[in-house]
């Protein structure tokens, strides 16, 4: 829960990738996924570099961080709205309209890669983060990618 009081606020002071940061991005993803990855809000930009630079030790994951979150680039939600989705699905209660495509915005943002070309292994991240690795997917690479985007 730590990690998401993190985001919140971060959510909140988020800044614009720097140059480094840009260049990070355009070394790491194909052009189709650039594009893809820009038309993130700053925030989430922000959030997925930030979780990237915590697997570069592992540069097979840097893609699938860069582009977990992906699906919440269909959702208009901002800081207070997506907190209160979050909180609210922890209360198992129905939840509906944009705060239920937040809370599903994984497997959106899977089928979203999938049309983009997307390597397997990052349509499954973005698929079924946070949770168990699906079939197929490496467990140490798969909760070396959830401590990162939890960190």
């Amino acid at each position: 829960m730590f990690h998401l009081v993190n985001r919140f606020f971060g959510f909140l002071t988020a800044t614009s990738p720097s140059p480094r940061d840009q260049l990070f991005v355009s070394q790491s993803l194909a052009p189709n996924l650039q594009r893809l990855f820009y038309a993130q809000r700053i925030e989430d930009q922000r959030h997925a570099i930030t979780v990237a630079s915590r697997v570069q030790d592992r540069p097979h994951l840097i893609e699938a961080a860069l582009m977990h979150d992906i699906g919440k680039t269909t959702i208009g939600l901002g800081a207070f709205g997506r907190a209160f989705a979050t909180l609210w699905d922890l209360t198992y209660l129905p939840i509906w309209g944009e705060w239920l495509r937040y809370i599903d915005h994984g497997p959106i943002g899977a089928d979203l890669l999938e049309k983009h070309n997307a390597t397997p292994s990052v349509v499954a991240f973005a698929r079924y983060h946070p949770g168990r690795p699906p079939s197929g997917f490496d467990t140490n690479d798969w909760y070396a990618l959830e401590d990162a985007d939890h960190a």
